[in-house]
């Protein structure tokens, strides 16, 4: 058993062997960076991940309904929805103050509390309940 061990390593030694020269190092890449890859990587490493995209702020946001829970979490319908990231704002569910639903307009960096059932023009600030109707120009 010991002799066909040390026939098989003369053997595999002796294989490696007649195999090295077939070996080059032409096909090896470099191992360290030109000045020009290193300027671009530090480049590249200081871009942000992503180029952040500028959304819109629609002209009305309206709260249409909030529940709170004490063993569940806050839901709240901004805008016939309960995403609480939309295009142009960002609902604060963890600073919601008893009715109040602060709103973060991501273009002006401008918090606006809400009550259910109001609707603010981002424009001028106005806030309305919804129990007053919003001016509308009516053709004659």
């Amino acid at each position: 058993m010991y002799l066909e061990l040390k026939f098989m390593n003369i053997y595999l030694l002796i294989l490696l062997m007649a195999f090295a020269p077939l070996v080059s190092a032409n096909n090896l890449q470099r191992l360290f960076t030109t000045a020009q890859e290193r300027m671009e990587l530090e480049v590249n490493r200081n871009k942000p991940e992503y180029e952040p995209i500028e959304k819109k702020v629609p002209n009305y946001i309206t709260v249409n309904g909030l529940i709170i829970r004490s063993n569940q979490p806050t839901t709240v319908w901004v805008n016939n929805s309960n995403d609480i990231y939309q295009d142009g704002f960002i609902v604060k569910l963890n600073e919601v103050d008893k009715l109040k639903t602060p709103i973060f307009l991501s273009d002006s960096e401008r918090v606006i509390s809400l009550k259910p059932g109001q609707t603010v023009n981002v424009l001028d600030g106005q806030i309305t309940d919804s129990f007053k109707k919003i001016p509308t120009q009516e053709s004659p």
